[in-house]
């Protein structure tokens, strides 16, 4: 039975990291293919710095780091929910 509990705990942590890697992929990954299918976009400047430089230089530091919180986040529930069940008295 603990071999099964360890089984889905892993399954859990590999499926939380699935998500979070494709929801990484998606977001950082849409941005060139926005700009190569508007390049008026690619083109567009916010406080004299054009907007790709701004997005991939500066503000994809801050979804990594909250993207990296979540899995942290959401990694130690699922740990917490694993001991709630290994700790539960057997009926």
């Amino acid at each position: 039975m603990g071999e099964a509990l360890v089984v889905g705990l892993v399954r859990a942590q590999l499926a939380l990291a699935v998500r979070l890697s494709l929801v990484v992929a998606a977001g950082l990954g849409a941005l060139p293919l926005l700009f190569a299918v508007a390049p008026a976009v690619g083109r567009a400047k916010v406080l004299g710095i054009n907007l790709p430089w701004v997005l991939l230089g500066v503000l994809a530091f801050p979804f990594l780091v909250l993207v990296g919180w979540a899995y942290v986040r959401w990694a130690e529930r699922n740990e917490q929910d694993f001991v709630a069940v290994i700790r539960r008295p057997e009926s």
